[in-house]
């Protein structure tokens, strides 16, 4: 009786096991939907999010616009080297500077009046050179010399002078062509001792020599000069130089008083270039 019992309490306890469960499957819940709610429910867990990037914006093309094309780079042009050319204006008209007045100033015409000649060496050209005493007027002062250094070239000379150390170089190429006036220029002597005394790649004619030191400095330096003068026709020599000032200009004389040179200058002392008749005995 007892086992019978406990058979129908066992069977009543399966029969409410089963009617729950019969419940909850009628309700139409399944085990996926109660994972998905745990997932929301849960906290601290989220779904990712995705950021998608904007879509870029179509560039305009512009139909049947030719593309530009550079354009071609040239080549620059060689620049060539400037010619140096003489501060002077060769030929017959000679200017002079009047007592008071300014360089440029044409000659006067008609005879020279003056307090006395100029001294000796330069009496004889002044007075007998009608054209010399036009251009150099009255003399200025008494005579001065200087010592230097003197040098004959084919077509003119150069001297140094010691006080100053100017180089007067002196052409005399267009009055060998009949011209009667010829150019000269003063520039510094700026060679040292230790620079080379002159340029071993030059070769001189027969008989003719390449100058030296500041002549030749002075020489190599300046093209207008080298064909002005030439090649040099003799050596260096020491030299005392008189010196005599005028309204005009100045004369000058070379080694042992000759010859004499009547130079008209272009510009105010110290000068830098001018005309003058060539050397006189």
């Amino acid at each position: 009786m007892q086992r019978s019992y406990l058979s129908l309490r066992f069977l009543a306890v399966i029969s409410v096991m089963l009617i729950a469960l019969s419940g909850c499957i009628s309700s139409g819940a399944t085990p996926d939907d109660f994972v998905v709610a745990d997932l929301f429910a849960t906290p601290g867990k989220s779904l990712a999010t995705i950021a998608l990037s904007a879509t870029p914006e179509p560039s305009v093309t512009l139909p049947n616009v030719p593309t530009s094309t550079p354009a071609p780079t040239l080549p620059l042009p060689s620049v060539m080297p400037l010619q140096t050319l003489p501060i002077v204006t060769f030929g017959p008209l000679a200017t002079r500077t009047p007592r008071g007045g300014l360089p440029g100033t044409p000659i006067a015409s008609g005879p020279v009046n003056c307090p006395s000649a100029p001294p000796m060496p330069f009496t004889p050209v002044w007075q007998n050179v009608a054209q010399a005493q036009a251009m150099m007027r009255c003399p200025v002062g008494g005579m001065t010399q200087f010592n230097g250094v003197w040098q004959t070239f084919e077509h003119g000379i150069m001297f140094w002078r010691e006080s100053d150390k100017s180089i007067f170089v002196l052409s005399n190429i267009k009055i060998q062509q009949g011209q009667p006036t010829d150019g000269w220029w003063r520039v510094n002597d700026t060679w040292q001792e230790g620079e080379p005394e002159s340029d071993p790649g030059l070769e001189a004619p027969g008989g003719l020599r390449q100058p030296i030191r500041g002549f030749g400095k002075v020489w190599r330096e300046n093209g207008f000069i080298r064909e002005a003068v030439g090649w040099a026709t003799s050596e260096e020599i020491g030299a005392a130089i008189a010196w005599q000032q005028f309204e005009g200009g100045f004369m000058i004389t070379g080694p042992n008083n000759a010859p004499v040179y009547v130079m008209v200058p272009n510009d105010a002392p110290p000068y830098s270039s001018g005309v003058h008749l060539g050397g006189m005995p």
